[in-house]
């Protein structure tokens, strides 16, 4: 499947099945992961606070492994999905993909612009704390993700011959 601009339905279609597993992934993330997480740490808070350090760690190494799958399931479908495209345009549809992370990325960085020159001097610690940690968080994450995808995207090294 050669991909050419077409009609602007086809290409709205195109990038809503690039965009929605990206998109899939960080609602789920946000809602089924940290939501029961932060029940958790409150039930830690009264029982033993002392491991609340031990259940960041461990969200953070769950996120860790879910992105690293997610990413890998990921190239697959798009190995499957665009196949007839040459590698360097699959490449181009996997930074594409990623626009998700890029833009979550571009709103903490305006927000932190905004927090930084244009906010009122009582504005709360907590917004600049949030836009520096989102900005950060996701510039990471979307290096990853381009270099995961890179990497899985890559021809195995060994080629069978008939």
């Amino acid at each position: 499947m050669k991909i050419t601009i077409g009609p602007f339905s086809l290409d709205i279609l195109l990038l809503l099945r690039l965009w929605l597993p990206p998109i899939v992934f960080i609602v789920i993330c946000t809602a089924l992961f940290f939501l029961p997480f932060h029940m958790l740490l409150l039930t830690l808070d009264d029982v033993a606070p002392n491991l609340i350090g031990i259940a960041w760690l461990s969200l953070l190494l769950l996120y860790i492994i879910a992105g690293i799958a997610f990413i890998y399931f990921y190239t697959r479908f798009l190995r499957v999905s665009f196949a007839s495209e040459d590698a360097r345009g699959r490449r181009n549809i996997a930074v594409l993909s990623g626009l998700p992370f890029y833009a979550l990325c571009f709103l903490f960085l305006l927000d932190l612009i905004y927090y930084l020159f244009f906010s009122p001097d009582d504005a709360p610690a907590l917004a600049g704390f949030v836009a520096v940690l989102g900005f950060v968080g996701f510039a990471l994450i979307s290096g990853a993700y381009l270099l995961l995808l890179r990497f899985f995207l890559r021809r195995p090294t060994a080629i069978t011959h008939e």
